[in-house]
């Protein structure tokens, strides 16, 4: 099949960076040569939307790992944990320590309370509020 030849040459040629990097024209590349530079293609909906799913599945693991008792939580809370620890990171999430002590004993209230009375809170107050408004049930 004429794609698949192409596609071996090319991943041969252009070689694979994981890693945005500028190529020898300066341009901003990932991948296998994909110009994602605002003059080039960037990547489109679907792609994003797979890199995007790819990387829920990616954090659900790690809070998993981190928080094992989260998988008792009823759903809003779990989901919330998840997006939390996708938009910081699950070590950041670790610190929010009162937030999920509280989720931990079950007091959702209290939970939502930590989250507003944090400095993420004060850097992004309407997602915070709407984390708040699901973690409280």
């Amino acid at each position: 099949m004429i794609l698949a030849r192409i596609v071996d040459s090319l991943k041969f040629e252009e070689g694979y960076r994981a890693h945005a990097y500028h190529d020898h024209l300066g341009v901003l590349t990932i991948g296998y040569g994909r110009n994602i530079d605002a003059s080039g293609l960037g990547i489109s909906k679907e792609e994003a939307r797979i890199l995007l799913e790819n990387d829920v599945r990616r954090t659900e693991i790690e809070v998993e790992v981190a928080l094992p008792w989260s998988v008792t939580l009823q759903t809003a809370q779990r989901e919330t944990l998840i997006e939390l620890s996708f938009q910081m990171g699950t070590p950041r999430l670790l610190g929010f320590k009162k937030m999920l002590a509280a989720l931990k004993a079950g007091d959702n209230e209290t939970a939502a309370a930590e989250l507003m009375d944090s400095k993420y809170a004060s850097q992004t107050p309407d997602r915070a509020a709407r984390y708040s408004e699901k973690i409280a049930g």
